[in-house]
């Protein structure tokens, strides 16, 4: 089973608004996000994975040089494309037709494959992805139609979160239009649109991306001092 791994985006959020470096090159913990990534999915058997590159593709092929007992191929699929394009792009890349995974090069989470494809098959679900439930930071109010306040949930209230791992197979290229579509905003919600399938979700208990350099602090002290958070699944 292959790991197709989105690595080629700007990271603007890491660099105050403006690009900076690879995202997914940036270390935490010892080493680069990216690598722990490849090691959560080497914990779980897996050892073939594609890195769609693009911004600084010049970096990431260095990091896969770095290591190179890994098998380990990048793909370039532009600069500007959006994640939706950058799928369709490697179609014919992604020999295995039965299943691959799916996941970003910038968020961390204690990922149990065998788990996750155990519910698949209970579930009877085509595609799986990873959920996180995530407590909200502030207060939630609920309000009637009217908008009179019914009720506050304080610091209490979780939501579920997308935490970005998924296990999907070649029918998901059928719901990619172009090469300008977003994974997110365009190709989910239309595979949510069609009724037939059936997208399993798969609870997480531990998830943190790495969004902003306050999140590389985060991430790099729970490494250091509880890596068994991510590691242990």
């Amino acid at each position: 089973m292959e790991c197709v791994i989105f690595c080629g985006g700007f990271g603007t959020r890491m660099n105050n608004g403006i690009p900076g470096g690879l995202k997914p090159l940036t270390e935490v913990g010892g080493m680069e996000i990216l690598r722990h990534i490849i090691s959560i999915y080497e914990n779980n058997g897996i050892t073939d994975f594609i890195l769609l590159g693009g911004y600084r593709i010049k970096d990431l092929k260095a990091f896969s040089e770095k290591y190179s007992e890994i098998n380990i191929r990048v793909i370039d699929t532009g600069e500007e494309t959006p994640t939706g394009g950058r799928l369709l792009k490697v179609k014919d890349v992604v020999s295995t037709k039965d299943k691959f995974l799916l996941t970003y090069g910038d968020s961390l989470t204690n990922y149990n494959l065998g788990k996750c494809l155990a519910l698949k098959t209970k579930l009877h679900a085509d595609f799986t992805i990873s959920v996180y439930n995530k407590k909200l930071e502030y207060g939630v109010l609920k309000t009637d139609q009217e908008n009179i306040l019914e009720g506050i949930l304080e610091k209490t209230h979780t939501v579920k979160i997308n935490a970005g791992f998924y296990i999907l197979d070649h029918r998901i290229f059928e719901y990619i239009a172009s090469e300008e579509e977003s994974f997110e905003i365009d190709v989910l919600p239309r595979l949510l649109n069609n009724k037939e399938l059936r997208v399993g979700c798969y609870e997480v208990s531990f998830w943190h991306p790495m969004d902003t350099p306050e999140d590389q602090k985060m991430l790099n002290q729970i490494l250091i001092n509880d890596p068994e958070k991510i590691y242990k699944s």
